[in-house]
């Protein structure tokens, strides 16, 4: 675990993702280009900070008390894996706002933000984060060295 954990909400972090992807379905369907840049900043935001993750905010803040949802207690999370599945996320919006801009492979482009709005749906309905999997098992078991803690030695034998 990360030495200065990040404390979250499930039920905001859940509200977020399935705003994102709601929004990203959105985006296909208007085939608003705009949006879906709009939206990929918005999500790079999030990966920096989760104070600067406005649908985040949003719902932690107002929508919370509003919708009287049942007091939760924050949980421990990785920063690193919430920054890396909010960045991964935003990658899928922000690459085809790239290739919208130079006119290159439109299909591919779409194709990619349906991609991440069902990853995003996904992960805010059944819980099961494709990128946080992909976090712990690949990046943080090859990339990012823990330190294994070693048992104490036993002064009888």
């Amino acid at each position: 675990m990360d030495p200065h954990p990040c404390f979250a909400y499930n039920s905001s972090l859940r509200f977020t993702r399935n705003t994102f992807g709601a929004l990203a379905l959105l985006a296909f369907f208007a085939q608003s280009q705009w949006f879906v840049f709009l939206l990929g900043l918005a999500m790079a935001l999030a990966a920096v900070s989760l104070k600067y993750n406005l649908p985040y905010q949003l719902h932690d803040r107002f929508l919370k008390k509003w919708l009287r949802v049942p007091a939760e207690e924050p949980v421990a999370k990785d920063s690193g894996e919430l920054s890396f599945a909010w960045a991964m996320g935003a990658s899928f919006l922000l690459i085809p706002s790239l290739l919208f801009y130079l006119n290159r492979w439109p299909s591919l482009a779409w194709g990619l933000v349906v991609l991440d709005s069902l990853l995003l749906l996904l992960a805010g309905i059944a819980g099961a984060c494709i990128a946080s999997i992909l976090y712990a098992s690949l990046i943080k078991k090859w990339l990012i060295k823990e330190k294994k803690a070693t048992p104490p030695e036993n002064p009888n034998p």
